[in-house]
């Protein structure tokens, strides 16, 4: 653990959510200027656990553990891992109680959600961000650099998988889970579909326009099958001036192949880019900190394989994840530093207007719209 600083950003997390270890509780030990000072979860025993497993000192319990977080003024900045379906009421609850907001994607049910909580954001002088935290990563930047560089010419076409086989599905997703809850905003489009989905317009610079959704398909998630999607396979038109084409596809439980599906297959974690003169693969993209390559395989001349854990100048560390490297960013906002890199909120307002393309694409209904209705004077 880093030695802190003498006035760290004090963060807060709303909900005793299983990804907030990977997603800031770990990033913040080595982060000189973050601390997690409290979590807020309704149920008592749940919170006490969670607090005390991740040496959390604070913890907020009972009905209103949500709101006695954002009123404590110990706490200036707010992660929130609530399920989809809550993410715009406490996100814009968080920026009205004057706390920088890092919220867990999607950053809400739609697009017209996101513009709400930007704007709040802007009015208030506030950051938030979405955390779609691989493109802050070095090695995603480099599959970028090296595309915009024309080493192989211009883009043709881009394909981003994130698929889990459904032999190891168990493994992350619980019977009851979360995700699989319309009213929750629940779906694999809104989960791990992000990801794919963020990939191939960040690589191709398309990322401030909508993309045009050409076809979508759903697998249904029983019993929901109708509203909620276990998979999604789509295909786009990028508003680019040459053509480029783009493919996505998600899965929280991948079949099998052969006969009856019973043959298991491998984890789909790549990023496929077909240029002119040469093609470029990206494994694992979603968690390049862990483990990553990137094989660049020109028409001509030699392949090659590369590994990138630290930005061009030098910053960052080998041992620094893709959630540690968005903390970095984070903060560096609040503080009034420029970031290495930044998204911009048309891109993510862009995005979740793609999301809902994609499911009236696949004859599916659009996320439900949340409830909360802001009240309180900016």
């Amino acid at each position: 653990m880093s030695k802190k600083a003498a006035n760290p950003l004090r963060f807060g997390i709303l909900g005793a959510a299983r990804i907030a270890p990977d997603a800031l509780i770990n990033p913040a030990k080595s982060h000189p200027e973050v601390v997690v000072s409290g979590v807020a979860c309704r149920d008592p025993a749940r919170g006490a656990k969670y607090a005390k497993t991740h040496g959390i000192p604070k913890v907020y319990t009972g009905s209103n553990a949500y709101q006695e977080l954002l009123e404590d003024e110990e706490i200036d900045a707010v992660y929130i891992a609530l399920p989809n379906g809550l993410h715009f009421e406490w996100s814009i609850r968080t920026l009205l109680a004057g706390k920088h907001a890092l919220i867990e994607k999607p950053i809400a049910g739609s697009a017209e959600e996101a513009r709400q909580i930007f704007s709040i954001a802007k009015k208030k002088g506030l950051v938030a961000l979405e955390a779609i935290h691989f493109t802050f990563h070095p090695a995603t930047q480099r599959v970028k650099a090296i595309i915009d560089s024309g080493e192989l010419g211009k883009v043709k076409s881009i394909v981003g998988e994130f698929a889990i086989p459904s032999l190891l599905s168990s493994l992350f997703f619980m019977k009851d889970d979360i995700r699989f809850r319309y009213e929750l905003g629940g779906g694999c489009t809104m989960d791990m579909g992000v990801y794919p989905l963020a990939a191939i317009r960040y690589l191709t610079g398309t990322e401030p326009e909508v993309p045009e959704v050409k076809h979508a398909k759903a697998f249904g998630q029983p019993p929901d099958t109708g509203r909620v999607d276990r998979g999604m396979h789509a295909t786009f038109a990028l508003p680019s001036p040459t053509g480029v084409t783009g493919e996505t596809y998600a899965d929280f439980a991948m079949p099998g192949w052969g006969p009856f599906g019973l043959l298991p297959r491998m984890p789909k974690l790549s990023v496929k880019v077909a240029l002119e003169g040469g093609d470029i693969e990206y494994f694992n993209y979603p968690l390049a900190g862990s483990y990553h390559w990137i094989k660049v395989k020109p028409r001509k001349g030699s392949s090659r394989t590369e590994k990138v854990y630290k930005h061009p100048d030098g910053s960052g560390e080998t041992s620094w994840t893709t959630y540690r490297y968005q903390l970095e960013a984070f903060v560096h906002k609040v503080r009034g530093r420029k970031p290495q890199y930044w998204t911009d909120t048309t891109t993510t307002i862009a995005q979740m207007e793609a999301v809902e393309r994609i499911y009236a694409a696949a004859g599916m209904p659009p996320r439900i719209k949340s409830s909360f209705v802001p009240q309180a004077t900016l």
